[in-house]
């Protein structure tokens, strides 16, 4: 039963995509799959934080600019032309589901990189640095600059991504600087948040169990 499970787990998952998994050509084949379950887990565990903080900021954000505009409806006066296809494309999406079209439904059907991007270095002087203790009022005074925020969530983003597209994290020398990073980030925004995150977070239990768990979970299940 062993060979096929491990033959048919690796078919399904592809050669191709447990390669980053192998630390050599020499490796038994319930490694790299240990590694692979590993890093799966590692990233359901950094969801809930990345989902509180995408949520947070794009919030948090959008009530700072609709009090500072008057006006919950303010992405044609503040968006410059790069990122106004970016809010086209939001109102086909939901003009297409066939569902109202509110400054709350665009807020709702926006992604990360659009929030992130109105924190780059373009909205200078628009946006900031008038806003930043609307948006992050507990990030202490000593850092509080759009730069600072730029860099900390660009970086999360990343992160963000391969989570989102299932790739390799497991490797990464940092990911638990990232998971504080993380956690610290929703904090500034909302200390409550924070609070609430905290109480399900499970990211330090999952990274410091490493594939060692998931290499015996698979062998206790051949060994049946």
């Amino acid at each position: 039963m062993s060979t096929t499970f491990l033959e048919s787990l690796s078919k399904a998952i592809s050669e191709e995509r447990l390669i980053p998994y192998k630390l050599s050509a020499e490796e038994n084949s319930i490694l790299p799959l240990a590694r692979y379950l590993w890093n799966t887990a590692l990233g359901e565990s950094l969801y809930p934080g990345l989902q509180t903080l995408e949520i947070t900021l794009r919030n948090s954000l959008h009530q700072a600019v609709a009090a500072d505009r008057g006006t919950e409806n303010w992405f044609e006066k503040v968006l410059d032309t790069q990122d106004i296809p970016a809010l086209e494309e939001i109102k086909n999406r939901i003009n297409n589901q066939g569902i109202p079209l509110t400054a709350g439904q665009i807020v709702a059907n926006s992604d990360f990189g659009f929030w992130i991007r109105l924190i780059n270095s373009r909205y200078e002087n628009i946006l900031w640095p008038a806003l930043l203790r609307d948006v992050f009022p507990s990030m202490p005074n000593s850092i509080r600059t759009r730069r600072t925020g730029s860099k900390r969530l660009n970086r999360i983003r990343a992160v963000r991504n391969r989570v989102f597209h299932y790739e390799p994290i497991w490797n990464r020398t940092n990911l638990g600087q990232m998971h504080d990073e993380i956690l610290e980030t929703i904090g500034w925004i909302n200390p409550q948040a924070l609070e609430a995150s905290r109480l399900f977070d499970r990211f330090t239990e999952v990274h410091e169990s490493g594939p060692n768990r998931f290499e015996q979970l698979l062998s206790d299940y051949m060994g049946k």
